[in-house]
């Protein structure tokens, strides 16, 4: 009995191979999913790589900040982001004296998208006088790489592959079956394919890390947005930082890499204080030292709740988003 079962299973398969052969020419440029990427520029730096930060002075305060013990001075700026990017900058604050003398102090400050920021910087050795000229003042910019493209200047995206036209299959039959054995072929391709089908149903490929890791940016975010239970973003979102939203309506975003740091995380909490809500979850193969920072500060500075899951938890299914 077993030596039957063999013997049927061998040649199912091996019948199925020549209808493979016969009918099927996967297309070698989709590999049969009838898309493909094409690399456009990116529509939010217009393919530069780099944005161009617009950041101005509103105003600049000063105040006594001596004690009895050190002599000091505090120069306030309220700044204004015009942009739809946070942005990192060094600020530089200057109490002159006189024309030969003065006293300076640098700080770094993060500018959130289209609003105001106050930056304080506190000078030593100084006591605050009125004839006493006061400055503050951006002294240069953090990295300023397009978070859309991440400084690349373009995005990939998904089209219908120009070779097979979304079908899947370049050509028809190979070499030219005659007429006379297309039927029998046809039938014995039916009964293959239910056989083999069944055979690969219960024997389903198990989707690993490394395989998502070689897998096209889209199917990628494909496969994370149906792990989730998520539902795809628009196109404006996806260039706001946005990939999906949650069954809740959460923001979701899918990245493809390692080590996601901070810079990541601040960038998408300016996504999520654009959307008006306080919650997100980030997903990546996994996250970088710095990431806890990013999360602490969103949940400390400006009330929100980002939670970053790997795809290793997607994969045990440990994990759910916010």
């Amino acid at each position: 009995m077993k030596h039957k079962l063999l013997v049927f299973v061998l040649t199912t398969v091996l019948l199925c191979l020549f209808v493979e052969l016969a009918f099927a020419d996967v297309c070698p440029t989709c590999r049969g999913t009838g898309k493909t990427t094409a690399q456009t520029p990116c529509p939010i730096c217009n393919g530069g790589g780099a944005s161009s930060p617009d950041i101005v002075r509103k105003s600049i305060n000063s105040g006594d900040a001596s004690t009895s013990a050190r002599k000091a001075v505090n120069i306030q700026g309220v700044f204004h982001n015009n942009g739809d990017k946070g942005v990192t900058a060094t600020v530089t604050g200057t109490v002159k004296t006189s024309s030969t003398q003065s006293f300076t102090n640098t700080t770094n400050a993060y500018f959130e998208p289209n609003a105001d920021t106050t930056v304080t910087i506190r000078i030593e050795g100084v006591d605050r006088q009125p004839y006493y000229a006061y400055f503050v003042e951006i002294a240069g910019y953090g990295s300023t790489n397009c978070q859309n493209c991440q400084g690349t200047g373009y995005v990939y995206e998904s089209i219908t592959c120009p070779s097979c036209k979304g079908t899947g299959v370049v050509s028809g039959l190979a070499g030219g079956i005659s007429g006379d054995i297309v039927g029998p072929v046809a039938a014995v391709a039916i009964v293959g394919a239910v056989v083999v089908g069944g055979f690969f149903f219960m024997k389903k490929k198990r989707v690993t890390e490394p395989g998502l890791r070689k897998m096209a940016s889209f199917e990628f975010q494909a496969w994370a947005i149906k792990r989730l239970q998520a539902n795809q973003a628009s196109q404006k979102d996806s260039y706001l930082g946005i990939d999906a939203y949650t069954p809740d309506g959460y923001p979701v975003q899918i990245r493809q890499e390692d080590d996601v740091g901070r810079r990541a995380i601040d960038s998408f909490a300016a996504a999520l204080a654009r959307n008006k809500t306080r919650y997100g979850t980030i997903v990546a193969f996994g996250f970088g030292k710095d990431s806890f920072e990013g999360v602490m500060k969103a949940r400390l500075n400006y009330r929100l709740e980002i939670k970053t899951v790997t795809v290793r938890d997607l994969l045990t299914g440990r994990e759910r988003p916010l």
